[in-house]
C-alpha cells in the first residue's frame, strides 16, 4: 500500500505538525510505501502527490489540516484519508459549536459568553468604528464578564495547542482584559470567554468507537499550555486516571456520545476537566489529536495495549 502522510501545513500549530509526521514516518517505514508531503498551502501540488497513493494520512494540526478544508478538498476528489470527515472536522473545530451540541444533549460544559466581535462591525458594515467605540464596547464586555464569573479563561473558538489562551483566576483592571483579549484575537475573530473550572484536567481517547484508559494531567506549570504539551518534563500523566468508578464510566459515557454527535471518524480526543467537587466539564474535542512522542492518544492507546505502530496501523487499517 501506498500511503502519503500530510503534515507541516501553515497553522499556528505547524511545529507539532511537523514531530508528528515525522514520529508516524518513523513508526511505519517499513510497512508501507511512504510519501512525505509538507503541506505550504498549495492545492495543486499536494494533489500532485496525493492522486498517485492508496491513502493520506492527515498528521496536520489546526487551521485548514483541521477544520474540514482539506478533508472537503480530498473528498471533492474522490482520495481516501485518515480522521474525520469535513463536516464532523468544522464541528468539531469550533469550540462554541461543540459546546451547544453538549448543551442540548445533557452533556456539562462550563457557562460561557463569546467576546463581542466588535472589530467584524466595519466589515459587515463598512462604517470605521473610532477608537472611543471600541474601548466603550470592550468596557461593556469587561463589566459583564466580571460580574458572570469569578475566574474564566479567554480563548480562540477556533485553534488548538493551547495557543492565545490567559487564564484569569483573580479580580483584574481593565487593561490586563483587554490586552488578554487582543492575545486571543492574533489567533482568531471569534473569541470564547469560558468559566474556569479549578481541579483535573482529563482527557479521553475514542479509537473505533472504543474508549481508551482515561489520562489524567499535571502540568508542572500555572496550566497545560504549549511548553507542557510539547516540551518532555513538563507535565506529568496517570493513566489510567486516578478516578472513581462512578467517574469513569461518565467520562467515557459523555466521551463516545460527543464522539458520535459531532460525527468523528475512526479516532479522536475528548478533554475535560473534574472540578474539585467532582462535575464533569467537557472543553472541546479534537478529531486530529497530536501523536508526537508526548502526545496524549499514543499514551492512552499504550495503557490500551497498543505500541505506537500498531495505533498507527490500526488507524490505516480502519481508513
Amino acid at each position: 500500500m501506498k500511503i502519503c502522510i500530510l503534515y507541516g501545513g501553515v497553522s499556528s500549530e505547524r511545529e507539532v505538525s511537523l514531530n508528528t509526521g515525522k514520529s508516524i514516518y518513523d513508526a511505519i517505514c517499513n510497512d508501507y510505501d511512504i510519501v512525505m508531503h509538507d503541506w505550504d498551502g498549495n492545492y495543486e501540488s499536494m494533489y500532485n502527490v496525493v492522486k498517485e497513493v492508496d491513502l493520506v494520512f492527515i498528521a496536520l494540526h489546526g487551521g485548514d489540516g483541521e477544520d474540514g478544508t482539506i478533508q472537503k478538498y480530498l473528498e471533492s476528489k474522490n482520495i481516501k484519508f485518515t480522521g474525520s470527515s469535513s463536516e464532523a472536522s468544522e464541528r468539531a473545530m469550533d469550540k462554541e459549536a461543540a459546546k451547544l451540541l453538549c448543551r442540548m444533549n445533557g452533556i456539562p460544559t462550563p457557562l460561557w459568553l463569546m467576546s463581542s466581535n466588535i472589530f467584524s462591525v466595519e466589515k459587515i458594515t463598512g462604517i470605521p468604528l473610532s477608537s472611543k467605540e471600541l474601548i466603550l464596547a470592550r468596557k461593556n464586555e469587561f463589566s459583564q464578564v466580571s460580574d458572570k464569573f469569578k475566574s474564566y479563561v479567554i480563548k480562540p473558538s477556533n485553534e488548538g495547542s493551547s495557543f492565545g489562551i490567559s487564564i484569569i483566576k483573580k479580580a483584574i483592571d481593565f487593561n490586563t482584559y483587554n490586552e488578554a483579549i487582543r492575545i486571543a484575537l492574533r489567533r482568531s475573530e471569534r473569541i470564547l470567554i469560558e468559566e474556569y473550572i479549578d481541579g483535573k484536567e482529563l482527557t479521553v481517547g475514542i479509537l473505533n468507537d472504543k474508549v481508551l484508559p482515561i489520562v489524567e494531567i499535571m502540568p508542572r506549570g500555572d496550566y497545560y499550555d504549549y511548553k507542557s504539551k510539547y516540551t518532555k518534563f513538563q507535565s506529568d500523566y496517570v493513566v489510567p486516571a486516578n478516578i472513581d468508578k462512578k467517574t469513569k464510566e461518565l467520562l467515557s459515557a459523555y466521551s463516545l456520545k460527543i464522539h458520535k454527535l459531532i460525527g468523528c471518524g475512526a479516532y479522536s480526543r475528548v478533554d475535560f476537566r473534574l472540578s474539585k467537587e467532582g462535575e464533569i466539564y467537557f472543553l472541546e474535542i479534537n478529531t486530529l489529536p497530536g501523536f508526537t512522542d508526548t502526545s496524549l492518544f499514543p499514551k492512552a492507546a499504550k495503557a490500551y495495549g497498543l505500541s505506537y505502530r500498531e495505533l498507527i496501523k490500526k488507524i490505516i487499517g480502519i481508513a
